[in-house]
């Protein structure tokens, strides 16, 4: 019996008490066969139902996203609306069934949202049991009908307690020309019943990147269309343990001094729920070799907890693993390694050639042996002494480093970087004290001197001989804490990361008088998921240099005189309502008042052009909505309070002024092939950037939200009417807004498989597909799509036609040099950039040269 049958049956026995107006059970004896009758059918029930229905209570609605937020056209006419009255099962027994919701728009679009189903009611039940409606226009993707293919395709992804807890939903709406609708899952077919306007639903267990479902739609007139979510399209490997995967990738090597026949490989491990951030993913360098002469090169190399420790290719304390990775030639037509039990194929990947294979870390790189069956029939044989490989970076010829011993990962608490610092104990203090002006805990500033620390890495040159720094918090049970959202504060100890979500850190005496005076000014709010969150305080910390004098805050009405620790520190606790004022410091030196001008704000300049978002789109939690404004130069995103970008973290609470984030290159710096320049930005939370199990907020349990998010942003030529975006969870309709024709769509969680595909329309009615970056900088399992290389050969020749009208008008010029003489060292920043332009323009001819003179000799791109 499904959950909301048993809830209604519930129900009507309670009216039944009701109507017949028994009265209230008596003591002992006082027990009637009528009443025995309905004791007895509420335990069958109760058995029933098992635990799901009772313990499920309802509450208030899920807040629906502000018209304001949406597109103009894509808000969903309420008279709309219906369910398909599907009601796919859950794949646990006696969870309330799912459905799809369709809607419509003024301009047509089909709009759907994914949903449980209980007593009649559309909603989500939460990780905490609770049964909350979910409005019309919540989590609805809007399409339109395409030249070929279904309006909506995709799969909603909903948290769970544990991954098995987690529902993948694929839904979406074939049209009224499907036939019938397969999917293709972990458990084999499912054929589907189809709903109004061919819409469909079913449901696994897990996320969508394990369950990878395939969804073929068959029309009327016989033809299939397959949509395959979260499918891996880059070379991609499992692990030995099973719990992550490694993709390899590589392509032509344009370096310094690079041949033209050569090639580059690297393998990294893939992001995804076990490793979101990709901070302390595990990472090979980059080895190169020359495919012309010979059919592939490898590497063979054991990595171990700590290799590669400052070489810009971190290992971090990932298990160790055994790699070998390379590059063949198209005449290289199958690929075998034996020495570590039977011998497996290796697939290689015709863009760019790359292979890989991940191996045990117990196994001795030394006793691999690949094989390569070439295309004449030929076997070759390689081993770690076999080809030539070079550096990417320098050009230089790698030489055969040795084979590392094997160690097992350290304890995470020893896993984690010592400080740089050891703090001085006679230092420490603790004697700035500020009250709370919206009631909460006080707030206090420690502070402290401390020398390098013996192992630490501080890079060129010698270290700083001793470091003050300053850690900002509350007051908790005597203890000075970090204040945290819906968590007790976060203990803080002397030596450790900086308070308060970041206030504080440590700085040189040199620094602090070469250099303005380190000081930060973070406000917070009250609650970091409301619509209109609303500042309750504004905290302002920092340290001055030791011969500053009556140094005082400016910019928060009259001039407020700041008192200073042993330490030269500060702090001061302001309302809320200065979150956005221009703060300064000032004080005097050598009898010289310094600082104090609009140029020493504590809050990084934004341009006028950038404080105001041109296009909107909802938070998927239901939060402040999220915000994306561009010039000709520049863009930057972030969250809207009171009409302007800010970055709010959902962990802290804190809020600083100014977008959350920015890029250069706007509408017209960077030539970009496609009428829509695209950019993705987001990642996962911050807690879990160095917390892998970081807990989940309070809208995450309700909504069933996943952590992080995945920001699409878009500038858009003039004659872009319309840009349907197509990820692995839906499909949704924009249209550009404001002077710069920009556009945003906001998802939860991170797409850590699959493709985006934007089909945008011009004013001329033709359409044009682009590939859009599928994760922030294009990591989330694919290389981005490149234009061809002659096309990029163009573009890099202008800019640096470009690049040297600008040093001859500086009276620069320019000085050219052999292919292999190491280039002078730069006088100017421009100078530097346009020799590194230079050589990869040099190399970009000579390997287009190469492959005209040797068609099929190099792998594709």
């Amino acid at each position: 019996m499904s959950e909301h049958r048993t809830v209604a049956v519930l129900e009507a026995l309670g009216e039944q008490f009701q109507a017949h107006g028994d009265p209230p059970p008596r003591p002992a004896l006082g027990v009637t066969p009528r009443t025995l009758l309905i004791a007895l059918a509420l335990t069958v029930l109760l058995a029933g139902a098992a635990t799901a229905a009772i313990l499920i209570t309802s509450g208030a609605p899920l807040s629906a996203p502000n018209a304001l937020d949406l597109q103009a056209s894509g808000v969903p006419l309420p008279a709309s609306a219906r369910l398909a009255g599907l009601d796919a099962p859950d794949p646990q027994p006696g969870e309330a069934p799912w459905d799809i919701r369709l809607s419509r728009t003024p301009a047509g679009e089909t709009c759907s949202a994914v949903a449980q189903v209980l007593q009649g009611k559309f909603g989500v039940v939460g990780l905490d049991h609770v049964f909350r409606a979910l409005p019309l226009g919540g989590v609805d993707a809007c399409g339109v009908p395409g030249p070929s293919g279904p309006i909506l395709a995709g799969a909603r992804v909903f948290v769970g307690a544990s991954a098995a807890q987690a529902r993948t939903v694929v839904n979406g709406v074939a049209g009224a020309a499907a036939k019938a609708v397969t999917v293709y899952g972990p458990d084999g077919v499912r054929h589907l019943p189809l709903g109004p306007q061919g819409s469909f639903v079913t449901v696994y267990s897990g996320y969508v990147e394990e369950v990878r479902p395939r969804v073929v739609i068959t029309t009327r007139d016989g033809h299939d269309r397959a949509v395959a979510l979260a499918q891996s399209l880059a070379y991609e490997v499992s692990d030995p343990s099973g719990q992550y995967a490694w993709r390899a990738s590589g392509g032509v090597a344009l370096g310094p001094g690079a041949f033209p026949d050569e090639n580059c490989a690297q393998a990294s491990e893939l992001a995804g729920r076990n490793n979101p951030s990709q901070l302390d993913s595990s990472l090979t360098p980059s080895i190169c070799g020359r495919l012309g002469k010979l059919p592939l090169f490898a590497a063979f190399r054991r990595f171990v907890p700590g290799s590669g420790q400052g070489s810009g290719y971190p290992w971090g304390n990932s298990p160790p693993r055994t790699l070998v990775y390379g590059a063949a030639a198209p005449r290289v037509v199958a690929l075998s390694l034996t020495g570590a039990g039977p011998p497996q194929q290796l697939p290689i990947d015709p863009h760019g050639g790359v292979f890989l294979a991940v191996l045990d870390g117990h196994v001795d790189p030394h006793a691999l042996v690949l094989h390569a069956r070439m295309r004449d029939g030929t076997t070759v044989t390689y081993d770690h002494t076999s080809g030539k490989l070079y550096d990417e970076r320098t050009g230089r010829v790698l030489p055969e480093p040795p084979v590392p011993a094997y160690r097992e990962p350290l304890p995470p608490a020893r896993s984690q970087p010592p400080p740089f610092e050891r703090p001085i104990a006679a230092t420490i203090r603790e004697t700035l004290h500020a009250a709370d002006p919206a009631g909460g805990p006080e707030w206090a500033l420690r502070s402290w001197q401390g020398r390098p620390a013996p192992h630490a890495n501080f890079g060129v040159g010698r270290p700083p001989q001793r470091f003050i720094c300053s850690q900002v918090g509350v007051r908790f049970k005597g203890k000075l804490a970090a204040p945290r959202v819906g968590a007790a504060p976060l203990a803080l100890v002397v030596g450790g990361e900086a308070g308060a979500g970041g206030i504080g850190g440590c700085t040189d005496p040199g620094s602090l008088v070469r250099f303005p005076p380190p000081t930060e000014a973070v406000s917070y709010v009250d609650d970091p998921f409301a619509y209109r969150p609303r500042p309750l305080r504004t905290v302002v910390a920092g340290l001055m240099r030791p011969d500053a004098r009556q140094p005082v805050l400016l910019g928060a009405g009259a001039p407020r005189p700041l008192r200073l620790d042993a330490n030269r520190a500060f702090l001061v606790v302001l309302p809320g309502r200065y979150w956005d004022a221009p703060l300064h410091v000032s004080a005097v030196v050598h009898g010289r008042r310094i600082g104090g001008g609009r140029h020493a704000s504590l809050s990084l300049p934004v341009p006028s052009s950038l404080e105001a978002p041109q296009a909107r789109a909802p938070d998927p939690n239901g939060g402040a909505p999220w915000g994306f404004a561009a010039d000709a130069h520049n863009s930057a995103y972030g969250e809207i309070l009171e009409g302007r970008l800010v970055y709010i973290d959902s962990a802290s609470g804190q809020l600083r002024y100014g977008p959350g984030g920015s890029s250069s290159g706007g509408s017209g710096r960077i030539p970009y092939p496609g009428p829509v320049r695209f950019d993705t930005q987001g990642g996962p939370e911050p807690e879990s950037i160095f917390n892998r199990h970081a807990r989940l907020s309070r809208v995450q349990v309700e909504r069933r939200t996943l952590p992080g998010r995945t920001i699409v942003t878009g500038i858009a030529q003039a004659d872009v009417t319309s840009v349907t975006i197509a990820t692995p969870r839906d499909v949704r309709t924009l249209r550009p807004s404001g002077p710069q024709h920009a556009l945003i769509v906001v998802y939860d969680g991170q797409f850590f498989r699959g493709g985006i595909t934007a089909t945008v329309r011009l004013r001329n009615g033709r359409t044009v597909t682009e590939q859009v970056l599928d994760g922030p900088g294009g990591l989330a399992g694919r290389e981005p799509q490149l234009p061809p290389r002659a096309s990029r050969l163009r573009s890099d020749e202008a800019t640096l036609r470009n690049m040297r009208r600008q040093l001859e008008q500086a009276g620069h010029g320019h000085r050219s040099r052999g292919r292999h003489t190491p280039p002078a060292p730069p006088r100017s920043m421009l100078e530097q950039g346009y020799v590194q332009l230079q050589a990869i323009v040099r190399a970009e001819r000579e390997r287009i040269a190469y492959e005209r003179a040797h068609p099929g000799v190099l792998p594709a791109e």
